[in-house]
């Protein structure tokens, strides 16, 4: 009896430990840093746009979204990212695109990243670009 109580345990453990395993591995991309960082205040707008993963990810399949926080409520915000986001050849989880001047004011970076696993994970950014005091 003891040994079919051990052996019922032990499946139990192996099934825990498997169904970790496998949330894990079907888990998205996160981010784990930006430029500019979350909630920044910026005293100068930002040259570019930076994101790292912890997920390798395919290149041409992403999306970075630069948008007015007063128009984020409308259908078709107006995206003032220059060009498409580029995946760092030399580090696959490193996720950039080109900004231009912005005027101060609150701002959201919004993304679409697809990992190599094939998975699709979005997110949001915000950042404040500061007025200039004179």
């Amino acid at each position: 009896m003891i040994g079919n109580k051990q052996t019922i345990a032990s499946a139990g453990v192996a099934i825990i430990l498997l169904w970790l395993g496998t949330s894990s591995a079907l888990a998205h991309a996160q981010l784990l840093k930006s430029v500019p960082p979350d909630k920044a205040e910026l005293k100068q707008s930002p040259a570019k746009v930076e994101l790292w993963f912890n997920e390798l990810l395919e290149d041409g399949f992403n999306s970075i979204e630069v948008i007015r926080a007063a128009d984020l409520s409308n259908k078709n915000p107006p995206n003032l990212a220059k060009g498409k986001p580029k995946v760092d050849p030399a580090d696959a989880t490193h996720l950039e695109v080109e900004l231009p001047a912005l005027e101060p004011g609150e701002y959201a970076i919004q993304y679409r990243v697809l990992s190599r696993d094939g998975h699709t994970a979005p997110g949001r950014v915000m950042f404040r670009v500061l007025e200039k005091k004179n």
